[in-house]
This record gives structure tokens, sequence and C-alpha cells, in this order.
């Protein structure tokens, strides 16, 4: 087997496809090198400004009232420092948090409500942008596919045809030894240009100033690089069982030229097309507004209704001190009714809603996962902290954050003996002044764990597909005539 496999990776590596792949990866790892210098330099010097620009103006309040009317301020997502890797159409994904809730009724005001960043639905039901970026995943999902049928379609159909696959096997050498030595042969000569390029391409990369990867980093990026050499293993597997069932190279060149258009370029995009347009249609923005108005509307009905009974009970009631200090007391809590319920009502109506938009566009790629190169794009997509996933689990920390910030603020005011202690209403809360260190910062983190957990299932996906292909071309080749 070792004879063997030396065998098939010398004959790779005098060829000229060999020659032609390395120059044609080590050009495209450089491109996507010097774009990445260019433009994430920029990426964060934007993100810095932001957040600095958003913490100034949030530790400039100073009254708990304020801070709990205004919010925490903008939300922003970190670029990811793998973002050369996987794009992830962070293009058409919002990178900060929004609020709602804009009107100015009975002399109150609302309360910062955590709202929903309006997403491109029609852009992220399909696979890929309209427009082509030269990342890993471009490389890895297109020529990591197509390179390897290259080196195997001649691989038993080209030994058949010369006759020399009848003398090997007629020698001491069982069927299986070959085809594991020939998949082994064929697996690294594809992968050492592979790796070459991409040492290029992090060598170039290591030497921008605003690009330092991590040890976390250099984790994720290993772990990348073992996915894409089982995504070619998954397409060496398929050119052995093509070139095992046919006895011609020019038939074999043809049929696995149809499967990889049909897997890598047409499936993805046409199967995540037609799901978006199978499933129910998601409420459009102008809908969740109406939807929005309408439960604002009977927030506020509900208010009226409750401020009169309470106006009819102070002209029967007798005025003495105590009752009015009751009175006053219950009007504030009426309108600490108001505006809990409007916010709690915004939070609960924006939290349906982008259920709704992640449901259509997670199923949409649930059905794209027949294609291998959908599952390799989002195993990448996560494992490189970019894409809907990461945009997902960005919102779940602002919410964990807005909940600390509210629980700050709770804090602060049980903490005044003063206080009324009715929260939303100027009059009910403490009037001290907060201390602008004492208030929560957010601040967007992504851990290896955070990276690994949504990618599990396409690295599994991606290994089951190469044992069972893998199978499949023992299985093929067993029962070929030599």
């Amino acid at each position: 087997m070792r004879y063997i496999v030396t065998r098939e990776l010398l004959d790779h590596l005098t060829s000229l496809r060999f020659t032609l792949t390395t120059l044609i990866l080590v050009a495209l790892m450089v491109t996507n090198a010097i774009v990445h210098l260019q433009t994430h330099p920029e990426r964060v010097r934007k993100y810095s400004e932001k957040v600095n620009a958003s913490q100034t103006e949030l530790k400039s309040r100073t009254q708990l009232y304020e801070l709990l009317q205004k919010g925490p301020g903008k939300l922003y997502k970190r670029p990811s420092s793998l973002a050369f890797i996987a794009d992830g159409g962070d293009a058409l994904l919002p990178d900060e948090s929004v609020s709602g809730g804009f009107w100015r009724l009975y002399g109150l005001t609302y309360l910062w409500s955590m709202g929903v960043p309006r997403l491109n639905m029609e852009a992220l039901s399909n696979l890929r942008p309209t427009a082509t970026v030269i990342d890993w995943v471009f490389i890895i999902t297109y020529l990591l596919s197509f390179i390897p049928l290259l080196f195997t379609f001649d691989a038993l159909s080209g030994e058949r045809e010369r006759g020399t696959l009848r003398l090997c096997l007629a020698n001491s050498i069982s069927r299986p030894a070959l085809l594991v030595g020939k998949f082994f042969g064929s697996l690294i000569a594809v992968l050492i240009p592979f790796y070459f390029a991409i040492l290029f391409n992090l060598a170039i990369i290591s030497t921008g100033s605003w690009t330092q990867l991590g040890g976390a980093d250099w984790g994720r990026v290993a772990l990348i690089v073992l996915i894409a050499s089982c995504y070619a293993g998954i397409f060496i597997a398929v050119g052995l069982i093509v070139s095992a069932m046919t006895r011609e190279s020019r038939l074999s060149l043809v049929v696995l030229l149809l499967i990889w258009v049909t897997v890598v370029v047409f499936m993805p995009s046409t199967l995540g097309t037609l799901s978006a347009k199978w499933m129910p249609a998601v409420q459009t923005h102008h809908q969740f507004q109406k939807t929005t108005a309408a439960a604002t509307d009977q927030i506020h009905k509900a208010f009226l209704d409750k401020r009169q009974a309470l106006r009819e009970r102070r002209q029967v009631e007798e005025t003495s001190q105590e009752a009015a200090a009751s009175i006053d007391t219950s009007e504030l809590e009426i309108q600490q009714e108001l505006v809990n319920k409007d916010m709690e009502m915004r939070e609960r109506l924006s939290h349906q809603y982008l259920t709704a938009q992640s449901a259509q566009v997670l199923h949409a790629r649930q059905i794209t996962r027949c294609s291998p190169a959908a599952i390799v794009q989002y195993a990448l997509e996560s494992m490189a902290g970019t894409g809907f996933n990461r945009h997902l689990q960005f919102l779940e920390y602002v919410n964990l954050h807005v909940q600390q910030f509210r629980n700050f603020i709770t804090e602060m005011d049980r903490g005044d003996p003063e206080s009324l202690h009715i929260i939303g209403i100027p009059k009910g809360m403490s009037e001290k002044p907060v201390s602008p260190e004492a208030i929560p910062i957010f601040e967007d983190k992504l851990t290896f764990q955070d990276t690994l957990n949504p990618a599990i299932v396409d690295i599994l996906l991606l290994i089951l597909l190469l044992s069972v292909f893998l199978s499949g071309a023992f299985l093929v080749f067993l029962r070929s005539e030599v």
C-alpha cells in the first residue's frame, strides 16, 4: 500500500495539473490576504469608533430613569478576525442592535425596548451573495471539489484502458489495498498545494498589525483546515466511484463534471430559492409595524380606562391627606403599568418576528444541506464567527446584557430608601446620581465553544458523507470488471 501511495503521489507531483493547481490556489489565497489587509482595518476602526461613541453617551447619563428610558444605547457586533475565511454575507446582516418605541403620550414617554434589526430575507434565502467574494469558502467549495475530480477521473479507468490495472491485480495486491493507496495518494497530492497556499495566505495576513490571531483563532483555523481536508476527501471518493464504474477516462471526466455542476453549483442556490418559495411568507416590516401599533392602542385604551376609573374614585373618596397620597401612588402605578406593558409587548412581538425570520432561513439551510458544498460553507462560517448563526448569537448576548442592565437599574433604585420604587416613572424612581463606572458595559465576545457548537452537526455530516462515499468506492471497485 505504501508503494501504491508513493507511486500515485509521484505521478501527480510531476503532472501539469498539479503545477496549475498550485499556481491557482496560491494566486487566490494571496488575493484573499491582500484584500483582507485592505478592508479589515477599516472595519475594526469603524467598530471601535462606534463603540467608544456609544459608551461615552451612555456614561454621560447620571439618572436612573434616563438610563432606563434611553436604554444601554446601540450595541455593536465585533468584526470577526477570521472574516477572510468566511465572509458569511455579513454585508447583508445588521451589525448593531436597535431600539423600539417612539411615542410621547399623556405626559409619559416610552421605555427603551430591544427591537428587531431589519433583515434582507430575499438575499439571505440564497446560499451565496450576488457578488462573488474570494474567501476561503469560495476557494474550498469550488476548487477543492473540482480539483480532486481532475486528479481521480482516470485513477482506475485510465489504468483499465492502458491494461495496467489487470497487471496490478494479477500480483499479490488486493483491490482494497489498491483503492486505499490511490485514495491517499490523490488526497495528499490535492492537499499539498492547498496547505502551501494556506501557509502563504496566513503568512501575509500575519504581517498586518490589525490582524493578530490569538490561540483560539489558530485552533479554529486548524479545525477549518481539517474540515476542508474532509471535504476534499469526499470528492476524491466520488471520483474513484465514477472512475471504477467507467471503462474510458473521457466518459469518467464528463460524468464527474456533470456531478460537480449539479452538486456544487446548481443544487445549493436552486434549493435555497425554491425552499423560500415553498414556505409560508414571513410577515413584512410594514405588517409588523401595524401589529405593534394595534397592540399599543389596546394598551393605551386599557390605561385610559383605568385612569378614568381612578379619577371617578377620587371624586367619591374623602380628600384627606392619606387618601391623596394613596391616590397619587395609585396613579403612578397605573402609569408604570402602561410603560412596562408597552415595553414588554414591543420586545415580545420583536422576538416573535425574529423567530419567524430565523425559522425560514434555517429551514432553507436544512434543505440546501443536500449538497456537501452547502454543508462545508455553513461549517466554515460557524468556525470563522460570521454568517447568520453568528448574528443570532450576537442577539442572544444583547438580550442577556439588556437583562443585566435592567437588573442593575432595579438594584440601584432599591438601594435608595427615599425612592418610591416605581420603576419606569420619573417621580417613582431614585433621583440619586449614578456613577458612570458602575454602569454595565456591553462587550461582544466570541469564544471557541461559541463557534464550535453550531458547526458540530455540519462536521458530523461531512464525516458521514466521507464514510458513505468511501464505502461506496470500495463496493463499486470490488464488483467492477478489470
